[in-house]
């Protein structure tokens, strides 16, 4: 009831405002979002996002590790972990048209980014930092991915694309179709997407167990246009995977889905202070079955569940002014089980996360103002009220061994700041200065845990319901430079987090996994910092061929000097793509540094440098309405055997790796 009585106050906080503000002999006018962007800041560019999305046969995960700060947590072959500037997914926000989307997975193996496939996806938006609190209070930024909309046409043709890929580094086979017609006041957009793939060669020709997968991902979306200023639309996302293999875990995945849904109501005025108005209620359930029956050499069989359901809505006002102001919230429940079956003993069973719930209550704002001398100021801040608490039951029992009542509401306020200052050097060249505050909470892991082993450090880990939330206080100086075929930019950040919270070993205590080297808890520590630059070029060499190049850096530490677990080294990633009449070929170069700045009580170790070397290769053939494409590449052309340092348990990656892609688009 309290959601309920939540939404309904939001809807009537729209109404009430639009009501006063918008005079009732307002004209329709089409305004369109991009007007605002500027009020975001947003990387709006998305050099990365478009020259890579191009290929038929790139990943979202592919797409995400090239985009500015992003690396990607490998765990196996399926489900990488997107992190920003090495800001873990507890740290930063990932959200799917806005939407706040929970893991079911205590391992993380469901990261909110496996549910969109390359066919469904617009665009992908990056804010570091505080920038990104717009949607939820952060620290580490925000990942915004976009689902593609149906769009109303003058004529109701049925139009869409049938794509077939093969990789041989796996025997995997990807089918997709997407189909999107148009009619005068209504349009629809269906697309489903399978993978299957057995277990991956890495280097040299190892065979990597545990790695095999499939996958069914299917969405739909329907708008309806009530009048020329309102659209109504319905969006549904189901995900279901099957059998997927997590080499770097003691643990795989039986069965997993996802259901997301979610209305949305979208209003465009002409007059008033305000040019649009967005509201949205959504919903989705996770759930996530971990297993490791197909282990036969597993000391112990297990089964480890988990669930997680959240609903939530939030309306969005845009001004004509670069204003900006969201109002949401959203109620989150997870719970995680552990069952053993010991050899010729009782069966045992557990709540690893026990019945926990989340509410949050937020209040958003962002402004720009233009000043004279081509000066531009960005503002925005963020308020959240949160609560968190644990249900009475087995889970909550379980906690009594520690005197500790995990059933007690925590409760946190909140805030997040952030100003950016742009000024126009010359007509070529842009300086930009920012600085943020940002806020987050402690993950249900961090605070209700109870025995999640850590492959990476190989500890068992309890959770501490005294956490206090982390404080970042953070810097940005940014220099860009734009000529008629070329561009550049140069950022560089610093972060200080205060009450960072750290691992801290528990002496007298036992683990419960086998194996584990002891039990941990986590603490917060007095603070951490974290600085380092981001670079990015495009160039149109010619009108035939381009060059896009990413070099990013992080030095992360503790207040003590010790370094963070889990820092990328330096990384460079560039490409060349050369367009000959009908034919495009793409040539790609990733290169990483030795990572030897480790945390070794975490489990880090050394990681080599590697070069990668890939090569794309596409024809379009024009057959009257139909467009044929074929696409045909060599990723890891050299066959290195090389890991990247995020990986868990130093599974190498792909080797040497032939793709083929056919697709039909009508």
């Amino acid at each position: 009831m309290f959601r309920f009585k939540i939404i309904l106050l939001m809807i009537l906080f729209q109404q009430s405002l639009l009501g006063q503000i918008i005079p009732s002999d307002s004209a329709v006018k089409s305004v369109q979002l991009e007007e605002v962007c500027v009020s975001e800041n947003y990387d709006n560019d998305n050099h990365a996002f478009d020259f890579y999305k191009n290929s038929k046969l790139a990943s979202t995960e592919d797409i995400l590790s090239r985009m500015q700060g992003v690396n990607l947590i490998k765990r196996g072959a399926y489900g990488l972990e997107p992190t920003l500037r090495n800001y873990s997914t507890g740290q930063s926000n990932v959200t799917i048209d806005g939407m706040r989307i929970y893991g079911a997975c205590t391992d993380k193996m469901d990261p909110v980014s496996i549910y969109i496939e390359p066919a469904n996806l617009q665009s992908i938006q990056v804010a570091h930092g505080a920038s990104g609190a717009l949607d939820g209070s952060t620290i580490g930024g925000q990942i915004g991915m976009k689902l593609k909309e149906p769009t109303f046409t003058c004529h109701s043709k049925l139009n869409g694309q049938f794509s077939q890929s093969y990789l041989t580094v796996n025997n995997g086979y990807n089918s997709s179709l997407t189909l999107q017609q148009s009619y005068k006041k209504v349009a629809y957009r269906v697309s489903g997407t399978f993978r299957k793939a057995d277990n991956y060669r890495a280097g040299s020709n190892t065979l990597i167990q545990h790695s095999e997968y499939q996958k069914l991902n299917t969405s739909a979306a329907i708008s309806f246009k009530i009048t020329q200023s309102q659209i109504l639309k319905l969006d549904y996302i189901g995900d279901w995977g099957k059998n997927i293999g997590y080499p770097a875990l003691p643990m795989d995945v039986g069965t997993a889905s996802a259901q997301i849904f979610s209305l949305a109501h979208q209003l465009e005025l002409r007059k008033g202070y305000f040019a649009k108005n967005n509201l949205k209620i959504y919903y989705n359930d996770i759930i996530h079955q971990m297993d490791d029956t197909r282990r036969i050499d597993a000391p112990m069989h297990m089964d480890m569940p988990g669930w997680s359901k959240t609903f939530g809505a939030f309306n969005e006002l845009f001004g004509k002014n670069n204003f900006k102001l969201r109002v949401d919230y959203h109620h989150v429940y997870t719970r995680a089980d552990m069952t053993m079956y010991p050899s010729g003993e009782a069966i045992m069973y557990m709540q690893t996360l026990p019945e926990n719930y989340l509410n949050d209550i937020g209040i958003a704002i962002n402004q720009s103002f233009n000043f004279k001398f081509k000066q531009q100021l960005n503002i925005n801040g963020r308020i959240d009220y949160y609560n968190q608490y644990a249900s009475k039951g087995i889970g909550s029992k379980q906690w009594k061994v520690y005197n500790t009542d995990v059933t007690e509401t925590k409760t946190d306020f909140l805030k997040n700041f952030n100003l950016v200052y742009n000024k126009r050097v010359k007509e070529t060249i842009t300086a930009q200065f920012s600085v943020g505050y940002g806020e987050r909470i402690p993950t249900s892991n961090e605070r209700y845990g109870y025995y999640l082993f850590n492959r990476q450090d190989q500890f068992d880990y309890i959770g501490n319901i005294h956490l206090n939330p982390e404080q970042s206080y953070q810097m940005e100086l940014l220099f860009k430079q734009q000529f008629k075929k070329v561009e550049y930019s140069v950022n560089f950040f610093y972060h200080h987090i205060q009450n960072y919270i750290y691992s801290h070993q528990l002496v007298g205590f036992s683990q419960m996994t086998i194996g584990a080297y002891g039990l941990k808890t986590y603490k917060n520590i007095d603070y951490a910092t974290s600085q380092g630059f981001e670079a990015n070029l495009k160039a149109k060499i010619t009108s035939q061929m381009s060059y896009i190049a990413t070099a990013k850096y992080i030095y992360a530490q503790t207040n003590e000097g010790t370094p963070l677990p889990l820092i990328s080294p330096f990384k460079l990633q560039h490409a060349l793509r050369y367009n000959y009449k009908l034919f495009q070929f793409q040539f790609e170069h990733d290169y990483a540094a030795t990572q030897s700045r480790i945390n070794s009580d975490y489990g880090d170790k050394i990681t080599p440098y590697f070069n990668l070397f890939n090569f794309r290769a596409s024809r379009n053939v024009r057959i009257k309405s139909t467009v044929l494409q074929l696409t045909v590449a060599c990723e890891n052309i050299f066959d290195a055997n090389y890991r990247e340092h995020l990986d868990i348990g130093g599974v190498p990656r792909f080797g040497r790796n032939f793709l083929m892609n056919l697709s039909f688009i009508f």
